[in-house]
Parts: structure tokens; C-alpha cells; sequence
């Protein structure tokens, strides 16, 4: 059984909630990914199995955690009028629009770029969320923390300025947080060079244990460097799995079918790292411009989950970036390998 921690805390209803995406074992190339059929269980019917999209409307870069009462919660970027969408779900296939988690932004900020949030569990009554948003300097966009009692929030940004701002490098967006099995708390973020023309670089620094503040100084851990990834990496997330740390992200840009998750893989959560060489989850004939991936692990399976484009509607607004599951498996010599995005998924969570 793999272990793996957002938070460094086990939550009821089964499932842990933990940072990573997926990984070949080996991965196939682009072209070589295919959807599982229905039929690839024996003993699966259609009550057995589920629907992708599991939300079909604008959710994008979507994580899912419990909410400590059995249900489920999922966290996204703004829209339909709110900081930081929410939806609950009891099963985890069907999803009902919740309230914002965030009603209230800091004075150093202001609406319209809130960001990829993720929450940190800490505690049943202490949960982290790390969003992005405008930083002071309305041009660039920063990194944020806020608090709350419970998985809905309401979060509370009681900061005077922004958590992680490189104003010099385009700002910073993308923040994950992740726990070790050695209980030290780590921050991950991506300086959203991009924006100005410079190199994107995943970066990380060590949180104190109120997962607030950071210690020490940050490190570089690697930029854009294949060709598939084209100008940029981002939306880092890492998985600890059999000693190893495995770092998922994206790359390319996000409204095409360029855009995919990578996977690198680590002794230590501070690197080096090493990249896989090809995706690890790519666009197909359902699904265009998978990415921005978190992953929760539910009676021994792994999920990733992760918004993607429809077919022929790649950067409009209707349906938008919508919410999709797949299965994430680790090999024993440290690959990994997601289910490519399926409509008709044969297994439920």
C-alpha cells in the first residue's frame, strides 16, 4: 500500500488525501494511450462503473478531500461567483455545487485571479489552504495562506502580504503543500515566468509546523527542459510511495492539447530530481489538454483527479476545464501509470 500525506493526517470515510498524479510503468507514448473498455473487468456492470467528467461544468485545477463527516469536498479556481469553488459529493462521482471557501480576500489583494487552492489537513478542526492571487502589484499574481475549522471553510487570510511573491520572476502561483513521513511540512510552488518571458521553475521551501509560515531559504528544483513541455512547468504535486518522492506536474499551454502531466522522481523531497522523458497523461479522443492533477487514495486505490478540455471547445468558457478520475498505479522500480482520461470508467471509487 502506498503512503502518501498533504497533510501528515488520516481522516475518516476511507480516504487519504495525499499529493501526487501518475507515472509510466512504463509510460506510453501520446500516441500509444488508450482508454480501458468497459469490459476490462469481468465482474464490472454499469451500476460498478461511473461517468468522466464527474463534474461537467468549469472546475479547473480541482484537488478532493474529505470533509470528516463521511463526505467529500473539492477545491478549484475562481468562478460561478466565488474566490474558490467548492463542490460535495457523497460518492465521489456525483457533485454538488457548495459555497466559497473563501468569501473574503486579504487587503493586499483583489478578486478576479484566485487561483489553484489546495488545503493542508492538519487536524480534524484545523485545515491550510494555499491559493494564488493578485499580489499588491495588480500585474503578477502571488501565493497566499488562509485558515479554517472545517474542510468548507469558511478560510480566513489574516496576512499582510503575500506568502511567496517573486516580483522579479513573474510573480508566483501554483502552491501545493506536502507532509513527509518524517513529519517535516514543505511548500512547492511554480514562479510563473511565463508571463514575462523568462523560465518557469518549480521551487520549494520548508514550512514550520503551522504550515504558515517558511523556513530557511527556497530551493530551485528544475525548469522546462524537454521538448514536450514548451515554455513552461507547473502545478507541482508530489506523492511519497516506497522511499521515493514522485513529483507530478504540467507543462505546456494550458488551452491546448499540448498541455500534459509530467512525472520526476526524487530520494528526497528536496531533490535532485529526474524527469520521466514522455507524459505520463496526454490528450486523447475525450479529453484535450489533461493537467493540473492532485491524487487521493481511497480503500487502497490510488485517484488522480484533474480537469481537462472538451473535444472542440478548448479555451471556451462553456463547459470549460471539467472534472475527471483516473486510476494511478505504482511499479515496484518506481514508475507509475494513470489510467488515460475514460468516459465510461468500469470501476467506481
Amino acid at each position: 500500500m502506498s503512503r502518501a500525506r498533504l497533510a501528515g493526517v488520516a481522516l475518516a470515510a476511507g480516504l487519504a488525501v495525499l499529493p501526487g498524479c501518475q507515472s509510466g510503468a512504463p509510460s506510453l507514448a501520446p500516441e500509444q494511450q488508450q482508454a480501458p473498455s468497459a469490459s476490462a473487468s469481468a465482474s464490472s456492470s454499469d451500476s460498478d462503473g461511473f461517468t468522466n467528467p464527474v463534474y461537467d461544468s468549469n472546475f479547473p485545477d480541482p484537488m478532493i478531500l474529505p470533509t470528516g463527516d463521511g463526505d467529500y469536498l473539492s477545491v478549484a479556481t475562481n468562478g460561478n461567483g466565488a474566490n474558490v469553488q467548492t463542490l460535495v459529493s457523497e460518492d465521489l462521482t456525483s457533485w454538488e455545487q457548495g459555497d466559497d471557501a473563501l468569501p473574503v480576500l486579504p487587503e493586499w489583494s483583489s478578486p478576479g485571479k484566485v487561483w489553484a487552492p489546495e488545503v493542508a489537513v492538519q487536524s480534524k478542526s484545523r485545515y491550510v489552504m494555499y491559493y494564488t492571487t493578485r499580489a499588491p502589484r495588480a500585474d503578477i499574481q502571488c501565493i497566499s495562506v488562509a485558515v479554517a475549522k472545517t474542510a468548507e471553510g469558511p478560510y480566513t487570510d489574516k496576512s499582510s502580504k503575500p506568502l511567496v511573491c517573486e516580483e522579479d520572476k513573474g510573480g508566483s502561483i501554483d502552491a501545493h503543500a506536502f507532509t513527509s513521513t518524517d513529519g517535516k511540512r514543505y511548500l512547492y510552488w511554480k514562479n510563473d515566468g511565463n508571463a514575462v518571458g523568462v523560465d518557469t521553475y518549480i521551487s520549494v521551501q520548508e514550512l514550520d509546523k503551522s504550515g504558515t509560515t517558511l523556513v530557511g531559504k527556497p530551493k530551485r528544483l528544475f525548469k522546462q527542459t524537454l521538448p514536450w513541455e514548451g515554455s513552461l512547468v507547473e502545478a507541482p504535486f508530489l506523492w511519497e510511495n516506497g522511499g521515493k518522492f514522485h513529483m507530478f506536474y504540467s507543462a505546456n499551454s494550458f488551452a491546448s492539447a499540448d498541455y500534459a502531466v509530467g512525472h520526476a522522481v526524487a530520494d528526497s523531497p528536496l531533490g535532485p530530481f529526474t524527469k520521466t522523458e514522455e507524459p505520463i497523461l496526454v490528450s486523447n479522443d475525450v479529453a484535450v489538454g489533461p493537467g493540473h492533477c492532485a491524487l487521493f487514495e481511497k480503500e487502497d486505490t490510488v485517484w488522480m483527479v484533474y480537469h481537462a478540455w472538451e473535444p472542440g471547445a478548448v479555451n471556451e468558457e462553456v463547459p470549460g476545464r471539467t472534472m475527471w478520475l483516473s486510476e494511478v498505479t505504482f511499479a515496484a522500480d518506481g514508475t507509475v501509470t494513470v489510467v488515460p482520461p475514460t468516459e465510461q470508467y468500469p470501476k467506481r471509487p
